[in-house]
């Protein structure tokens, strides 16, 4: 049976996603014009409000292909659009083994929800959905497009600012956000991969037979190792407490 993007897209919601279980959300997409969202997928650091302090902004973890083959992004620029207010202009590198890519592209906003629950710290909290584009340089070898959706969580605080939703992360065992379910495609041969990416987990690498086979945290498993995962360390995608 095929399984469209849609289905795949609410199991991410089901499986990985903050809240949980999903709860009832309105539309705040409108709304989201006035935000600047950039903070939310590139900063320096982010607010781990249960404990009153911040951390380093996180590397994605990520995978493409069928062997789960690591896959490395790193975004160098996130800049909101001077004409569009759903659209972000991004700048980074991608890396898998030794091969690496600058690229350039778009995140869109294409949904927006605030969630009905009841504050906590007084932050309310919601998500963005969003169409992502992304060109690697096609002078490199082994380049190609990325093109999929992506789901982000937020927080908005007592300032009215948006902030990166850590709200319950240490409570939360599947916690995770930035959850990007995509393919890449080569330009040279036409080849397409899976790839997926993620903060703290990954969308579609848990199950039997699968990459992520943590309980509370992201844990690659064994067989997978020797495609990329040797020197995976988990303190370096987890906040100390």
């Amino acid at each position: 049976m095929k399984i469209t993007f849609c289905t795949s897209l609410l199991l991410v919601i089901a499986i990985c996603s903050h809240p949980q279980p999903p709860i009832k959300s309105r539309n705040f997409y409108r709304e989201m014009e006035q935000y600047d969202l950039s903070l939310l997928w590139h900063s320096d650091s982010i607010i781990i409000e249960e404990f009153r302090s911040k951390a380093a902004f996180p590397e994605p973890l990520g995978f493409i292909g069928d062997h789960f083959q690591r896959f490395y992004i790193h975004y160098l620029s996130v800049t909101k659009s001077k004409t569009s207010p759903y659209l972000y202009e991004v700048t980074g590198k991608t890396r898998v083994k030794n091969n690496i890519c600058s690229f350039q592209g778009t995140i869109t906003i294409t949904e927006a929800g605030l969630y009905d629950r009841s504050r906590i710290y007084g932050y309310k909290e919601g998500y963005v959905n969003c169409q992502v584009m992304l060109e690697e340089d096609s002078a490199h070898a082994g380049s190609g497009t990325i093109e999929g959706r992506l789901q982000t969580d937020f927080c908005i605080d007592s300032k009215n600012v948006v902030q990166y939703n850590t709200i319950e992360s240490s409570a939360d065992d599947s916690y995770c956000n930035n959850q990007f379910l995509a393919t890449w495609a080569s330009y040279k041969t036409g080849v397409r991969k899976k790839c997926n990416w993620g903060d703290f987990r990954i969308p579609e690498s848990q199950g039997r037979g699968k990459l992520d086979v943590g309980a509370g945290a992201f844990v690659p498993a064994s067989e997978y190792t020797a495609y990329g995962w040797e020197d995976f360390d988990i303190e370096d995608h987890w906040w100390s407490n």
